[in-house]
């Protein structure tokens, strides 16, 4: 299923067609930060399941750091978003996990998912978990807005690693779950075309929460910080924060 506009081009799940490991996928994860990426990476699987009606079971799948436990409300709602829009699709319970949480330290949280993924795997047989991992803005639109400076380096595009969209996780020796970033070539620039092109900006945007400030940065997580970095990529790519704030 192709998503297109000026900013770039995605033909979403081709991969897991393609990839002859692959055995025939039944029940996958999404990872919903709350957020408007993994949120659209939500709308493309929906999208796909109930145009070509296929028999795949979809599970919300979100972390909540102790730090910042906002983002499960937000998460919530963008679940519960889905599964009134897609009735013919079935959604396994939102499966929900809580981390602890060091600034400026990302291990925690990555080895909480990897424990919680990998345990759904072997017991519920999750097989692919899609992520909302985007790219980061070109170079020069970074440094122009204050986005390439504490950006996520890993988050740089490099068309020619395919294992940035698609990869089978090796853990303890044993390979197991897939893991597929849809967007890992594309910036949230596309991403904004994509909810101007599929009316999105005014039910599901609203929604969803990008910032990752703590509470005494956001009025106890009411309203967006406007200085972090994800909230400054939302404002460049949507032209607004958090919940339409400009």
């Amino acid at each position: 299923m192709i998503f297109e506009n000026e900013y770039g081009k995605v033909d979403f799940w081709s991969h897991l067609y393609e990839d002859p490991r692959l055995p025939v996928i039944k029940n996958v994860a999404v990872t919903l930060s709350g957020g408007v990426d993994s949120a659209f990476v939500m709308f493309m699987l929906c999208e796909f399941i109930s145009k070509n009606n296929l028999n795949i079971k979809v599970m919300p799948f979100t972390g909540i750091d102790h730090l910042r436990p906002a983002n499960i409300w937000y998460a919530r709602e963008v679940a519960l978003y889905f599964e009134e829009k897609y009735p013919d699709i079935e959604f396994l319970p939102h499966y929900e996990f809580s981390y602890d949480h060091e600034p400026n330290n990302t291990m925690m949280k990555r080895n909480a998912h990897r424990i919680h993924e990998w345990n759904l795997y072997k017991d519920q047989n999750i097989q692919v978990f899609l992520c909302g991992k985007s790219a980061n803005p070109p170079d020069d639109e970074a440094k122009k807005f204050g986005l390439y400076v504490n950006r996520e380096a890993e988050r740089d595009t490099d068309m020619g690693d395919q294992s940035k969209v698609f990869t089978r996780i090796e853990d303890g020796g044993e390979y197991n779950r897939w893991i597929y970033r849809p967007l890992a070539f594309m910036h949230k620039k596309f991403i904004a075309e994509c909810f101007k092109d599929h009316n999105l900006l005014d039910d599901l945007f609203p929604i969803t929460a990008s910032c990752i400030g703590y509470a005494n940065t956001t009025k106890n997580f009411s309203e967006p910080c406007k200085t972090c970095w994800w909230c400054k990529e939302k404002h460049w790519s949507f032209g607004m924060y958090d919940g339409g704030v400009k």
